[in-house]
């Protein structure tokens, strides 16, 4: 009476393995999508059977006249809506039994404490099914309710916290709370922009005007910044400014830090612009403007921005923040701000933000900042002059935001975000602009050769008789950090005209995104592996067949190792005789098995190995090698997947044999997936594709799809939720769905790139 569960890439498979174990007769008891696909519980049909005796002494019916059911019957049915009335899958009535003709009596009947026994056994396993398939409700929305309730309590919006917990990775249920909350500061400090590097905002020099509402601290953090130059580069090159003739003693208190610094400064009129001054500075590397304080809602402050306009030397707007303030009071600073500063044709992409010792939560200014892309330089906690002024760092301030986190008494934290999380238009453009950003500069960072793959793709929107000259240069270029060659079949792929390019893999078998077609590379076998070994810097050699005898003994010669994929009924010697590899498994020593990932799900391999002998056409004496077989079986099912024969030198070691062979069967999936974005490159954009490029545009992507798969840190698991967000509905972690989804961030990517030249014109 078991319920047993199945796992397969989709309901297909799954079903294929109901039938395998439990035949066509199995009792289906729920299903539901998971990570790795769809998961099935089953249990098989002859339990019904078995129930049928006990129907009759469960109704109470007269011996006489009532006869028993016999084992066939329909009881079972009766069986299965006491199972579903159990599970309050129907209504508490049950339906009438089907009574049996009376042909002949059950030959022992059951009583109802056989009955008894059989129903708590059965409610057992119902509970047991109703905890794993609560799992889901659990382990789904646990994470994201707590970490709506966290960003809420610190401040952070509705839109933000939305766009957030879209693409909270579905890897993350079940885990700690340590790590969903590492995750959820992760993407907080991705988004959230600060200065590339210390100081750029004073280095650079220029005309620095800092603008913001009344009270925001302008005049004390023009003095801090001052200071904080003068501490650099002394006093001669930096000039102070002033336009705020409204506030009394405004003048004399900047004044006074001027003296004290000795820093030339000067004072305008409120209406007079600022450029009336600017070509008696040209000598000075640095212009601060300490501009008159203007609410948001005033309607003079459109002609405030267009007084700080220059024409002679270009003026920075620096946006001053107040912490302490209102998210909405923030977000409506900077909306208005920054429309004024497009009306007169400036551009506002700075801010620097003050008064966070006063501020009891951060989040509504940092929400604001990340919604509206702007640069954070530096962050002002006090009123002395420079010391409480210092540079942005996101990730103490996200951390210090989260760490406010607790329930507001002017706030529903528990508010669900129903109004907010289906946010259209601009905003939610703008969350889409953030994650790919976000995703791009990921893979660039992290994954070898993925520039290679961009200006590939950008190649593509070329014409066509530009693509194999442009496409040239990329070939030269040699990814980082890899080990291992990966060395493709010189044969078409399958219902292709193409082969298959190469790949460096690195040291945990992820492929690198840089492919090399054959045809670039010099002829002969040795040739190539030389080129491989001395150019990318390779140590050892997947190869797709065993190597001759020449080429076996010129690796041993230079130590270098190399594992070859091999068949079944590929034939070795093995105690004199040439047998198939196939035949031999049973002969093999098991050694340690290993997790992986295969084609979407968990899966265990087990290994074994034994040593032979190479058995070829020409050769006198067999080289001695070593065979490997791996069963590669569903980590949960135990159903077998595939099954894989590969042959090594025996003077390799065992441990450096066996890390090759996962790194092969790391890349099975290779030419499937390249095959698949070939196709769908095949009509791609307005323009046709060189088939060149191509072949090395598919093999990058499929590359960079296994890639993503296979890693496990936190970056990967961050770049997969995004990429699966794209997909219509839940997908699971699989190189299939994520080549799909890479190929609309490149296509994105572009796009925004061609709008900016465009826009540029």
């Amino acid at each position: 009476m078991s319920v047993k569960r199945f796992l397969g890439a989709n309901s297909r498979e799954a079903m294929r393995q109901v039938r395998a174990l439990l035949g066509d007769d199995a009792l289906i008891l729920a299903n539901r999508p998971v990570e790795d696909g769809v998961e099935i519980l089953a249990m098989a049909d002859d339990t019904g059977d078995a129930m049928a005796t006990s129907e009759p002494a469960a109704r109470e019916a007269p011996p006489a006249s009532r006869p028993a059911a016999t084992a066939g019957s329909n009881g079972g049915l009766d069986w299965r809506a006491a199972h579903r009335a159990s599970s309050g899958l129907m209504a508490q009535r049950a339906q009438p039994a089907v009574e049996a003709p009376p042909t002949r009596p059950a030959a022992s009947v059951s009583t109802p404490q056989d009955f008894a026994a059989l129903s708590q056994q059965l409610l057992g396993e119902m509970q047991e099914m109703r905890e794993m398939l609560g799992q889901q409700d659990r382990a789904g929305p646990g994470p994201a309710s707590d970490l709506r309730r966290r960003l809420l309590a610190s401040g952070f919006g509705h839109e933000l916290v939305a766009e957030l917990l879209a693409a909270l990775p579905s890897e993350l249920a079940g885990t700690s709370l340590e790590n969903q909350r590492a995750w959820l500061q992760r993407q907080l400090v991705a988004r959230l922009a600060v200065a590339s590097e210390p100081e750029a905002l004073l280095d650079q020099g220029g005309v620095i005007a800092l603008v913001g509402p009344t009270g925001v601290g302008k005049t004390t953090t023009t003095a801090k910044l001052a200071a904080r130059y003068v501490m650099r580069h002394g006093p001669e090159q930096a000039v102070l400014v002033t336009t705020d003739a409204y506030r009394i003693g405004a003048q004399d208190q900047l004044r006074i830090y001027a003296d004290l610094m000795g820093i030339e400064m000067h004072a305008l009129e409120a209406d007079r612009p600022l450029e009336s001054l600017l070509p008696q500075l040209v000598d000075k590397h640095l212009v601060i403007v300490d501009t008159v304080g203007m609410s948001q809602r005033d309607r003079r402050l459109l002609e405030q921005i267009a007084h700080l306009r220059g024409d002679s030397r270009a003026v920075r707007l620096v946006l001053l923040l107040n912490a302490a303030s209102q998210g909405e009071t923030i977000d409506e600073v900077v909306t208005t701000y920054l429309q004024s500063a497009r009306a007169v044709g400036g551009r506002l992409e700075d801010a620097i933000l003050t008064k966070q010792d006063e501020a009891a939560r951060l989040g509504g200014a940092l929400d604001t900042l990340i919604r509206h892309g702007l640069t954070l330089h530096f962050v002002s906690h006090g009123q002395r002059v420079p010391e409480d002024l210092g540079l942005a760092d996101a990730q103490a301030l996200i951390r210090e935001a989260l760490e406010a986190g607790v329930p507001s008494p002017f706030a529903d934290a528990q508010a669900d975000d129903s109004h907010a999380s289906a946010s259209r238009g601009a905003p939610a453009l703008l969350g889409q602009g953030r994650a790919l950003g976000s995703i791009w500069e990921m893979l660039h960072a992290q994954v070898p050769g993925f520039a290679t793959l961009a200006d590939a793709w950008a190649i593509s929107s070329l014409p066509p008789s530009l693509h194999s000259e442009r496409l040239a240069p990329l070939h030269e270029r040699v990814p980082a950090s890899v080990s291992t060659l990966l060395w493709a079949r010189s044969s078409t792929l399958q219902g292709e005209d193409w082969v298959l390019p190469h790949l460096a893999v690195d040291d945990e078998g992820r492929p690198a995104v840089q492919p090399f077609p054959e045809h670039r590379l010099m002829a002969g076998q040795c040739a190539r592996m030389e080129w491989a070994e001395t150019t990318l810097g390779v140590s050892a050699h997947l190869l797709p067949r065993l190597p001759d005898a020449r080429a076996r003994a010129w690796l041993q010669a230079r130590s270098s190792g190399w594992l070859s994929q091999a068949q079944g009924n590929s034939r070795v010697l093995y105690r004199g005789e040439r047998l198939p590899l196939a035949g031999l498994a049973d002969e093999a020593q098991a050694i340690e098995p290993a997790l992986i990932r295969s084609r979407g799900q968990a899966a265990k391999v087990m290994l074994s190995r034994l040593d032979v002998l190479s058995y070829g056409a020409g050769e006198a004496s067999g080289d001695a090698l070593c065979a490997w077989f791996a069963e590669v079986r569903g980590r949960d099912s135990g159903m077998m997947l595939t099954r894989r024969y590969a042959l090594s030198p025996a003077w390799w070691s065992i441990e450096s044999g066996r890390e090759a062979l996962l790194k092969q069967l790391y890349n099975d999936e290779l030419p499937t997936l390249a095959r698949q974005a070939s196709r769908q490159l095949a009509g791609h954009g307005p323009l046709a594709i060189d088939s060149e490029l191509r072949v090395f545009m598919a093999t990058g992507i499929a590359a960079l799809a296994l890639h993503l798969e296979h890693a496990e840190d936190d970056w990967a698991m961050d770049v997969r939720a995004h990429l699966l967000r794209l997909q219509a509905g839940r997908r699971p972690r699989r190189a299939k769905s994520l080549l799909e989804g890479l190929i609309q961030v490149l296509d994105a990517r572009e796009a925004i790139r061609h709008f900016s030249e465009q826009a540029g014109r």
